[in-house]
């Protein structure tokens, strides 16, 4: 592409004034435009050159749209296609996306749905270019190792969290859950001068209350029944390094009055054992919880607090680093897809559901929703109805509903529509264990229309 705004276009019909209607609803200064007159020319010049999006019409001679989506295959891998079709070759238009189209449009069209279809297209080119600039930027800098994000918050969080590797305090990391506390407390380390000593990590929620002082400091040998020889504390196993106590919120009170004297003394004393052992570790907590106000209800120890809080770290959550979105999902895409013969991409309505979702999971989440998408997908191609995530009416409210106020009143209305279509049919599919007739009678619509909508929307029609 000649700069990252022009968005190539081929309209391949072998009707001419089908051509130079769909070109004059298109025509602009950002677009490229060309035309096929058959679906053997659409091959041909894709053969020599990029195309971003095409539309496709169905019935042709020499070639039609359905062979022309056989024939292209690799070729056509980076080119958004969108069937044109008459309103009597509906079920043939749903066939041609799963060959690989991403949506179809029925004659007689609206001027203004070709233009958003363009808009969406234009906006998925810009976000690749965006991605491969954000792309160069992280492979520039890999002072984080397996941590991802060039957004300000992470800007932010990494330039504390190389100050903080280097003075000799303890650290608390807060954040929800899933933003990557343990990877945080794993980079500190790795850029500390303690890189050469263990890292030890521990759920420290996970702690039975009868066995916290045998897991925190150790035993010895007799200390109680079943302790058959010496066992090392997770404080004496981190010796000359660090010790990670995760979700130090959710910490028993027995044993939060027991780790306190430790943190204060460094020294642990094995259970069953009359000696003191001196200890050299830095510790690095981090919770999910609200500290004050756990400390306020007594649910966690004033003097642990003040303790553990040396210096503190705040983890952004996902929705508040949205530019960070796309390139953790293709930085996951591409790490899945190490053993699938080629790597998936997303389609334009996967890239919206990506950036409008809440996340409440943050990065976890996202991670594990790139990894069911990567596995349903057949075609190369990761659709929405691919994403396991399911919005809710709240998330699209406060989030993607914001993100709409943005776009062109047309626009936004239709995707509001089309988010609102997309869960209701879902729902009723899963309602009726994947029967559409039955799945059709419940919205109240025709068998066709529901098929129409499944293949437009991109849903997955699963049948239990």
């Amino acid at each position: 592409m000649t700069n990252t705004t022009t968005l190539r276009i081929l309209i391949t019909d072998d009707e001419r004034p089908a051509r130079f209607a769909l070109r004059k609803a298109l025509e602009c200064a950002e677009y490229e435009i060309a035309e096929a007159e058959h679906g053997q020319a659409a091959v041909e010049f894709l053969q020599d050159n990029g195309v971003d999006l095409m539309f496709l019409d169905l019935s042709m001679p020499v070639l039609d749209g359905r062979g022309t989506l056989e024939t292209l295959g690799a070729l056509a891998q980076s080119t958004e296609i969108i069937i044109v079709t008459a309103d009597d070759s509906v079920s043939s238009a749903v066939d041609c996306i799963r060959l690989g189209a991403a949506d179809y449009i029925t004659k007689p069209y609206e001027i203004e749905q070709v233009r958003a279809i363009a808009r969406r297209a234009a906006k998925r080119v810009s976000l690749e270019h965006r991605l491969q600039h954000l792309q160069l930027q992280l492979d520039e800098k890999q002072a984080f190792g397996a941590l991802v994000g060039v957004s300000q918050p992470m800007r932010d969080l990494f330039f504390q969290m190389q100050r903080a590797a280097k003075a000799p305090v303890d650290i608390l990391i807060r954040g929800e859950t899933g933003t990557g506390k343990e990877l945080i407390a794993r980079e500190i380390h790795r850029l500390s001068a303690r890189s050469s000593g263990p890292f030890v990590a521990v759920n420290t929620a996970a702690i039975a209350e009868s066995l916290a002082e045998s897991e925190l400091f150790g035993h010895v040998r007799g200390a109680f029944t079943g302790a058959e020889a010496d066992r090392k504390g997770v404080f004496e196993q981190a010796d000359g390094g660090t010790l990670f106590l995760d979700e130090i919120g959710d910490m028993p009170a027995p044993a939060q009055t027991k780790i306190l004297r430790v943190l204060q003394e460094r020294t642990v004393q094995p259970v069953g054992s009359s000696k003191n052992m001196k200890v050299d570790v830095r510790v690095i907590t981090a919770t999910h919880q609200d500290l004050e106000q756990a400390i306020a209800d007594h649910g966690f120890r004033q003097d642990l607090y003040y303790r553990i809080k040396g210096i503190e770290l705040r983890v952004p959550p996902l929705r508040k680093r949205r530019e960070d979105i796309i390139l953790l999902a293709n930085f996951f895409l591409v790490r899945i897809a190490d053993g699938l013969p080629t790597t998936p991409r997303f389609d334009t309505r996967a890239v919206d559901q990506l950036l409008t979702y809440a996340w409440p999971g943050n990065v976890r989440e996202l991670e594990h929703a790139i990894s069911a998408a990567a596995a349903m997908a057949t075609d190369g191609l990761i659709r929405a109805g691919d994403l396991p995530m399911s919005r809710s009416s709240d998330e699209l409210s406060h989030d993607g509903f914001a993100d709409l106020l943005d776009l062109p009143l047309t626009e936004a209305k239709a995707r509001l529509v089309e988010s609102f279509e997309q869960q209701a049919i879902t729902r009723a599919l899963r309602n009726h264990a994947g029967n559409v007739s039955a799945a059709a009678r419940q919205l109240g619509i025709h068998r066709q229309s529901l098929q129409q909508k499944i293949g437009q929307l991109g849903i997955r029609v699963e049948r239990s």
